[in-house]
């Protein structure tokens, strides 16, 4: 394990309980007699619509488990990261909770970042017993008749999902079986807390399983309406856009799922997840709530003022900002000139009087005005000014031609914060002018090195980008896209796919390297 990442492990431990719960007020009745229980690695993993059918329209008793906060995630409306994104994207789930009818439990695992496998995720959760045996003890508790869950098992390409998912169906398949085992975690059984069978498991269906699964589907009825008139998908919808540091507006209309487990023949219905299973009392069992976590950071841009790094006295950058604040604390923290480049003065201003402009974090999906005025940005780069752009994603980029030579962006992402960093072009200026960067300047940073790379094929990314660096995780080969310097006209533009502003969050002094170099490069 990284340094990187036993640092911010440790953060998550300190400020996260590993069993911070939140418990609506318990009924002393008995409880309905069918139980569901979705179980997600994040919040918004949650099957929005079908916790709200079966709670809203069929009665049912719905739980909702997440084994991590989301804290390792982005966030589209705001800066907060790590241990503040997780309070964050809690209070999101609780009122997206609300609304479907469910009851919320966080598991309290630490959400480390993107993973491409199960195996590294359990490594980071304390192995994969301590994942199976969370879930037992929840399954124990609520009894549910049918779990759902949106992870399959599936850790090979092309389905592989997330390694938090791929953990999590993992996880979730062994949970269903030794839930019912009296000798596997015996330990669990007090306060009434007895083995449990569930009845069947089910696994979110999508478009992309069509190659591999070929079994029967139960479909949610999202057009059934509630006593008061609101479709369930109406009210998935608004429990989904809930969700917002995620940037969630629309959901599919389509709620499918394949049987994974069951522990019987029960009847198969294709309207109804419960089919053929009889209902039985279930008694209510208490667990104690936790009070959720304060507000603390960890770390402010404040704290990186003694940073060795050097930048040029004669910037003055343009911003064209978007959600995140962390460019800016920067720029403002260090004394650099700079102008925010609202609309009105994209519209109206010679731009040609900043050094440099900076396209912040996904400015082309949440700056309408930038894709308006996209060619007199060129033109600004054209007569000899610098822009360097930060990361986007596919949707946000790709068809919209914003940059002067084609970039396609894929989803590539090199996640190994530790991962090689190689140099291609070590005598380039972005290495050298006004800091010096060495191999070892790669060093302590957390989470993640690039995201949404830029394909590499020739056709798709034009080879008038020079290809500045190289890293791929273990056993993989990302292409060398990460980040992209091309001249154009009297001008350049830089395209930086790596993982910077979340380098800067945290101080590190490496990282400001290579960002003051990108904002030093004089107008030509």
């Amino acid at each position: 394990m990284t340094k990187g990442k036993r640092l911010f492990i440790l953060l998550i431990f300190l400020f996260v309980s590993p069993r911070n719960t939140y418990a609506q007020e318990e009924d002393s009745k008995i409880r309905p007699s069918l139980v569901l229980m979705s179980l997600s690695a994040h919040p918004d993993d949650e099957g929005g619509a079908t916790l709200a059918y079966y709670s809203k329209i069929k009665g049912i008793k719905t739980y909702s488990i997440f084994l991590t906060r989301g804290e390792g995630g982005q966030n589209e409306i705001g800066s907060d990261l790590y241990e503040e994104l997780g309070i964050l994207r809690t209070k999101e789930t609780l009122e997206a909770a609300k609304i479907l009818g469910t009851e919320v439990y966080f598991l309290g695992f630490p959400d480390f970042g993107f993973s491409k496998t199960a195996n590294e995720t359990f490594t980071m959760w304390g192995g994969k017993d301590s994942a199976v045996a969370q879930l037992v003890y929840y399954i124990r508790v609520f009894k549910p008749d049918v779990i759902i869950t949106n992870h399959d098992t599936i850790t090979a390409k092309p389905n592989r999902q997330h390694g938090h998912h791929q953990a999590v169906g993992i996880s979730a398949y062994e949970a269903f079986e030794k839930a019912s085992d009296p000798s596997y975690h015996p330990e669990q059984f007090q306060n009434d807390i007895l083995p449990w069978q569930p009845k069947k498991l089910f696994v979110r269906y999508f478009d992309r399983d069509s190659m591999l699964i070929k079994r029967p589907l139960v479909t949610t009825n999202v057009n059934q309406k509630d006593s008061v008139g609101n479709s369930v998908y109406d009210i998935a919808l608004l429990a989904w856009q809930q969700h917002r540091s995620q940037g969630m507006l629309r959901i599919s209309r389509l709620q499918r799922y394949y049987l994974l487990r069951q522990n019987n023949n029960y009847l198969f219905d294709t309207t109804n997840l419960f089919s053929g299973i009889n209902p039985s009392p279930k008694e209510p069992v208490q667990i104690k709530g936790q009070v959720l976590t304060p507000h603390v950071s960890a770390t402010t841009i404040a704290g990186i003022t003694k940073a060795t790094a050097k930048h040029s006295e004669n910037i003055h950058a343009g911003l064209v900002k978007t959600y995140d604040d962390t460019i800016e604390e920067i720029l403002k923290t260090f004394n650099i000139k700079y102008t925010l480049l609202d609309s009105s003065r994209l519209t109206t201003e010679n731009l040609n009087q900043y050094s440099v402009i900076l396209l912040d974090l996904r400015t082309y999906q949440y700056r309408s005005d930038a894709v308006r005025y996209n060619s007199k940005l060129l033109e600004y780069v054209w007569n000899g000014g610098n822009i360097t752009t930060f990361y986007h994603k596919q949707n946000d980029w790709n068809g919209k031609n914003v940059s002067p030579y084609p970039i396609t962006l894929t989803g590539e992402r090199v996640t190994e914060e530790d991962a090689p960093v190689t140099m291609l072009l070590p005598d380039h200026p972005l290495f050298t002018t006004p800091n010096s960067m060495k191999a070892d300047d790669w060093n302590g940073w957390i989470h993640e090195r690039s995201i949404y790379l830029p394909s590499n094929d020739k056709t798709k990314t034009s080879s008038k980008y020079q290809r500045l660096l190289s890293m791929s995780d273990t056993d993989e080969q990302q292409p060398p896209t990460s980040l992209l310097w091309a001249q154009y006209g009297k001008g350049t533009y830089t395209y930086c796919s790596i993982a910077l502003y979340r380098q800067l969050r945290i101080s590190n002094d490496d990282a400001m390297k290579l960002f003051f170099n990108m904002i030093s490069q004089p107008r030509r």
